[in-house]
Protein backbone atom coordinates (compact mmCIF):
# COMPACT_ATOMS: atom_id res chain seq x y z
CA UNK A 1 0.00 0.00 0.00
CA UNK A 2 1.15 3.80 -0.34
CA UNK A 3 1.55 6.02 2.72
CA UNK A 4 -2.05 7.62 2.28
CA UNK A 5 -3.76 3.76 2.16
CA UNK A 6 -1.79 3.60 5.13
CA UNK A 7 -2.71 6.11 6.85
CA UNK A 8 -6.47 5.66 5.97
CA UNK A 9 -6.11 2.13 7.08
CA UNK A 10 -5.18 3.37 10.76
CA UNK A 11 -7.26 5.93 10.97
CA UNK A 12 -10.09 3.55 10.19
CA UNK A 13 -9.01 1.26 12.75
CA UNK A 14 -8.35 3.73 15.36
CA UNK A 15 -11.38 5.89 15.22
CA UNK A 16 -13.70 3.61 16.83
CA UNK A 17 -11.51 3.06 19.49
CA UNK A 18 -12.58 6.41 21.16
CA UNK A 19 -16.20 5.54 20.69
CA UNK A 20 -17.97 3.23 23.18
CA UNK A 21 -18.13 -0.37 21.72
CA UNK A 22 -20.61 -3.83 22.31
CA UNK A 23 -17.56 -6.55 23.01
CA UNK A 24 -18.66 -7.72 20.08
CA UNK A 25 -17.62 -4.62 18.08
CA UNK A 26 -14.85 -4.40 20.17
CA UNK A 27 -13.63 -7.99 18.89
CA UNK A 28 -13.94 -7.00 15.26
CA UNK A 29 -11.92 -3.98 15.76
CA UNK A 30 -9.27 -6.74 17.67
CA UNK A 31 -9.29 -9.13 14.63
CA UNK A 32 -8.30 -6.41 12.55
CA UNK A 33 -5.81 -4.80 14.46
CA UNK A 34 -4.16 -8.56 14.25
CA UNK A 35 -4.29 -8.42 10.48
CA UNK A 36 -0.86 -8.40 8.86
CA UNK A 37 -1.73 -5.86 6.20
CA UNK A 38 -2.83 -3.44 9.38
CA UNK A 39 0.42 -4.24 11.18
CA UNK A 40 2.26 -3.70 8.32
CA UNK A 41 0.94 -0.03 7.44
CA UNK A 42 1.46 0.71 11.05
CA UNK A 43 5.21 -0.46 10.78
CA UNK A 44 5.41 1.76 7.72
CA UNK A 45 3.94 4.85 9.11
CA UNK A 46 5.62 4.47 12.75
CA UNK A 47 9.30 3.49 11.90
CA UNK A 48 11.45 5.41 14.24
CA UNK A 49 13.28 7.31 10.91
CA UNK A 50 9.76 8.18 9.58
CA UNK A 51 8.39 9.60 12.54
CA UNK A 52 11.64 11.65 13.25
CA UNK A 53 11.42 13.17 9.74
CA UNK A 54 7.54 13.72 10.15
CA UNK A 55 7.64 15.13 13.81
CA UNK A 56 10.58 16.88 14.41
CA UNK A 57 9.31 19.53 16.82
CA UNK A 58 9.74 22.86 14.51
CA UNK A 59 9.83 26.37 15.66
CA UNK A 60 6.55 26.98 13.80
CA UNK A 61 4.42 29.43 14.72
CA UNK A 62 1.61 29.40 11.62
CA UNK A 63 1.22 25.52 13.17
CA UNK A 64 -1.84 24.82 14.95
CA UNK A 65 -0.04 22.11 16.68
CA UNK A 66 1.75 21.93 20.13
CA UNK A 67 5.01 21.17 19.94
CA UNK A 68 3.90 17.79 21.94
CA UNK A 69 1.83 16.61 18.80
CA UNK A 70 4.59 16.20 16.69
CA UNK A 71 6.89 13.90 19.03
CA UNK A 72 3.56 11.88 19.74
CA UNK A 73 2.82 14.16 22.40
CA UNK A 74 2.03 12.22 25.82
CA UNK A 75 1.95 8.91 24.24
CA UNK A 76 5.66 9.31 23.02
CA UNK A 77 6.82 5.67 25.17
CA UNK A 78 3.45 4.41 24.05
CA UNK A 79 3.89 5.18 20.69
CA UNK A 80 4.61 1.70 19.31
CA UNK A 81 2.21 -0.21 20.96
CA UNK A 82 -1.22 1.18 20.17
CA UNK A 83 -2.07 -2.14 18.15
CA UNK A 84 -1.70 -4.13 21.26
CA UNK A 85 -5.56 -3.86 22.05
CA UNK A 86 -6.32 -4.40 25.41
CA UNK A 87 -8.53 -7.12 27.02
CA UNK A 88 -12.27 -6.73 26.68
CA UNK A 89 -12.16 -6.40 30.50
CA UNK A 90 -9.55 -3.44 30.46
CA UNK A 91 -11.82 -1.97 27.77
CA UNK A 92 -14.82 -2.49 29.35
CA UNK A 93 -14.02 -0.08 32.95
CA UNK A 94 -12.59 2.09 30.45
CA UNK A 95 -15.47 2.72 28.89
CA UNK A 96 -17.73 2.60 31.80
CA UNK A 97 -15.43 5.13 33.56
CA UNK A 98 -14.05 7.43 31.35
CA UNK A 99 -15.79 7.11 28.58
CA UNK A 100 -19.57 7.86 29.40
CA UNK A 101 -20.78 10.94 30.39
CA UNK A 102 -21.58 11.92 34.11
CA UNK A 103 -18.96 9.20 35.57
CA UNK A 104 -16.76 11.57 38.18
CA UNK A 105 -13.23 10.25 36.24
CA UNK A 106 -15.21 10.81 32.66
CA UNK A 107 -12.63 12.42 29.98
CA UNK A 108 -14.74 12.60 26.92
CA UNK A 109 -13.18 12.97 23.04
CA UNK A 110 -15.67 15.38 22.08
CA UNK A 111 -14.05 18.58 20.77
CA UNK A 112 -16.54 21.43 21.95
CA UNK A 113 -15.73 20.56 25.90
CA UNK A 114 -11.99 21.85 25.28
CA UNK A 115 -12.82 25.29 23.60
CA UNK A 116 -14.80 28.12 24.17
CA UNK A 117 -18.25 27.69 23.34
CA UNK A 118 -18.32 30.31 21.07
CA UNK A 119 -16.98 33.27 19.33
CA UNK A 120 -19.86 34.76 18.17
CA UNK A 121 -19.65 38.61 19.81
CA UNK A 122 -22.14 39.18 22.61
CA UNK A 123 -22.84 35.75 23.33
CA UNK A 124 -23.43 34.98 26.79
CA UNK A 125 -21.93 31.47 27.11
CA UNK A 126 -18.92 32.53 24.43
CA UNK A 127 -16.08 32.27 26.61
CA UNK A 128 -17.14 29.37 29.05
CA UNK A 129 -15.85 25.35 27.93
CA UNK A 130 -17.18 22.10 28.84
CA UNK A 131 -20.52 22.63 26.94
CA UNK A 132 -21.47 20.36 23.95
CA UNK A 133 -22.67 21.96 20.12
CA UNK A 134 -20.19 24.68 20.34
CA UNK A 135 -18.96 26.34 17.29
CA UNK A 136 -16.68 23.41 15.79
CA UNK A 137 -19.56 20.88 16.60
CA UNK A 138 -21.79 23.34 14.42
CA UNK A 139 -19.21 23.53 11.98
CA UNK A 140 -18.30 19.79 11.62
CA UNK A 141 -22.45 19.62 11.18
CA UNK A 142 -22.26 21.67 8.14
CA UNK A 143 -19.49 19.97 7.25
CA UNK A 144 -21.82 16.65 7.02
CA UNK A 145 -24.57 18.37 5.66
CA UNK A 146 -22.67 19.55 2.31
CA UNK A 147 -21.27 15.62 1.56
CA UNK A 148 -24.58 14.56 2.89
CA UNK A 149 -23.65 12.33 5.43
CA UNK A 150 -25.96 11.15 8.33
CA UNK A 151 -24.13 11.86 11.58
CA UNK A 152 -25.77 8.50 13.83
CA UNK A 153 -28.05 8.92 16.06
CA UNK A 154 -26.11 8.40 19.22
CA UNK A 155 -23.71 10.91 17.96
CA UNK A 156 -26.26 13.56 17.47
CA UNK A 157 -25.29 15.81 20.23
CA UNK A 158 -21.54 14.92 19.76
CA UNK A 159 -21.12 15.62 15.88
CA UNK A 160 -17.37 16.73 16.96
CA UNK A 161 -16.11 13.64 18.74
CA UNK A 162 -13.12 12.47 17.51
CA UNK A 163 -13.82 9.45 16.24
CA UNK A 164 -15.89 11.11 13.61
CA UNK A 165 -13.06 13.63 12.90
CA UNK A 166 -10.66 10.76 12.52
CA UNK A 167 -13.23 9.19 10.03
CA UNK A 168 -13.58 11.91 7.92
CA UNK A 169 -9.75 12.74 7.65
CA UNK A 170 -9.75 9.30 6.50
CA UNK A 171 -12.53 10.07 4.03
CA UNK A 172 -10.64 13.23 2.41
CA UNK A 173 -7.59 11.35 2.79
CA UNK A 174 -9.01 8.23 0.46
CA UNK A 175 -10.53 10.61 -2.30
CA UNK A 176 -7.43 12.69 -2.88
CA UNK A 177 -8.73 15.88 -1.34
CA UNK A 178 -5.42 16.76 0.02
CA UNK A 179 -6.93 20.14 1.13
CA UNK A 180 -9.99 20.07 2.84
CA UNK A 181 -8.03 17.03 5.06
CA UNK A 182 -5.56 19.74 6.20
CA UNK A 183 -8.17 22.05 6.97
CA UNK A 184 -9.82 19.19 8.95
CA UNK A 185 -6.54 18.71 10.78
CA UNK A 186 -5.46 22.63 11.41
CA UNK A 187 -9.39 23.31 12.16
CA UNK A 188 -10.42 20.06 14.37
CA UNK A 189 -7.01 18.11 15.89
CA UNK A 190 -5.79 21.46 17.54
CA UNK A 191 -7.13 20.01 21.14
CA UNK A 192 -5.62 16.83 21.69
CA UNK A 193 -3.06 18.63 23.77
CA UNK A 194 -5.80 19.62 25.87
CA UNK A 195 -7.85 15.98 25.68
CA UNK A 196 -4.37 14.46 26.91
CA UNK A 197 -4.04 16.14 29.85
CA UNK A 198 -8.26 15.57 30.50
CA UNK A 199 -6.67 11.70 30.68
CA UNK A 200 -4.43 12.40 32.86
CA UNK A 201 -6.18 13.59 35.36
CA UNK A 202 -8.43 10.77 35.13
CA UNK A 203 -5.58 8.83 35.55
CA UNK A 204 -4.35 10.19 38.72
CA UNK A 205 -8.30 10.37 39.90
CA UNK A 206 -8.47 6.43 39.28
CA UNK A 207 -5.03 5.89 41.33
CA UNK A 208 -6.19 7.70 44.44
CA UNK A 209 -9.60 7.05 43.98
CA UNK A 210 -11.27 4.46 46.97
CA UNK A 211 -14.44 3.39 45.69
CA UNK A 212 -12.56 1.37 43.25
CA UNK A 213 -10.98 -2.09 44.08
CA UNK A 214 -7.13 -2.85 43.11
CA UNK A 215 -8.15 -4.64 40.32
CA UNK A 216 -10.32 -1.84 38.60
CA UNK A 217 -7.39 0.51 39.10
CA UNK A 218 -5.11 -1.38 37.22
CA UNK A 219 -7.16 -1.98 34.28
CA UNK A 220 -8.21 1.57 34.13
CA UNK A 221 -4.48 2.60 34.52
CA UNK A 222 -3.64 0.02 31.29
CA UNK A 223 -6.46 1.30 29.47
CA UNK A 224 -6.08 5.40 29.65
CA UNK A 225 -2.45 4.38 28.75
CA UNK A 226 -3.38 2.75 25.34
CA UNK A 227 -6.42 5.58 25.10
CA UNK A 228 -3.25 7.95 25.46
CA UNK A 229 -1.20 5.70 23.04
CA UNK A 230 -4.28 6.47 20.14
CA UNK A 231 -4.52 9.95 20.94
CA UNK A 232 -0.79 10.85 19.94
CA UNK A 233 -1.19 8.71 17.01
CA UNK A 234 -4.27 10.94 16.14
CA UNK A 235 -1.92 14.13 16.64
CA UNK A 236 0.67 12.07 14.71
CA UNK A 237 -1.40 11.69 11.44
CA UNK A 238 -3.52 15.14 11.71
CA UNK A 239 0.37 16.92 12.11
CA UNK A 240 1.38 14.76 8.66
CA UNK A 241 -1.83 15.71 6.69
CA UNK A 242 -1.41 19.94 8.24
CA UNK A 243 1.86 19.81 7.06
CA UNK A 244 1.81 17.77 3.92
CA UNK A 245 -0.65 20.38 2.10
CA UNK A 246 1.13 23.47 3.73
CA UNK A 247 4.76 22.36 2.39
CA UNK A 248 2.82 21.52 -1.15
CA UNK A 249 1.73 25.24 -1.60
CA UNK A 250 4.89 26.17 -0.06
CA UNK A 251 6.74 24.42 -3.31
CA UNK A 252 3.95 25.71 -5.88
CA UNK A 253 4.64 29.58 -4.60
CA UNK A 254 8.40 28.44 -5.21
CA UNK A 255 7.55 27.58 -8.70
CA UNK A 256 8.98 23.69 -7.78
CA UNK A 257 5.20 22.19 -8.37
CA UNK A 258 6.43 18.46 -10.09
CA UNK A 259 9.01 18.36 -7.26
CA UNK A 260 6.43 18.94 -4.60
CA UNK A 261 3.90 16.57 -5.60
CA UNK A 262 6.51 14.22 -6.15
CA UNK A 263 7.54 14.67 -2.57
CA UNK A 264 4.39 14.61 -1.42
CA UNK A 265 3.57 11.34 -2.68
CA UNK A 266 6.25 9.68 -1.77
CA UNK A 267 6.57 10.96 2.29
CA UNK A 268 2.84 12.70 2.83
CA UNK A 269 -0.68 10.92 3.44
CA UNK A 270 -2.65 13.65 1.51
CA UNK A 271 -1.79 13.60 -2.30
Amino acid sequence: MDATSNVVTVLSLIAPLFSVLTEAEYGDVSKIAMQPEVRDAAAVLLDGAGRKAVCAAEDDAASPFPDEAFSGGAGGALFPHPFALPSWEVRSTLQNEVLLPGMPLAALPVESLYKPWSSAPGNAFGAQRGLYLGDAARHLQSVYATLQIEVPAHFAATPDHLALTLDLLALFLQNGNAQAASDVARDHLDWLDDYDAALCRSADGAARSERLDNARRAALAEGIAHLRALVALAGFFGYRAYKARRTLNEQKAAGTDAPAEAEAKDEAPVE
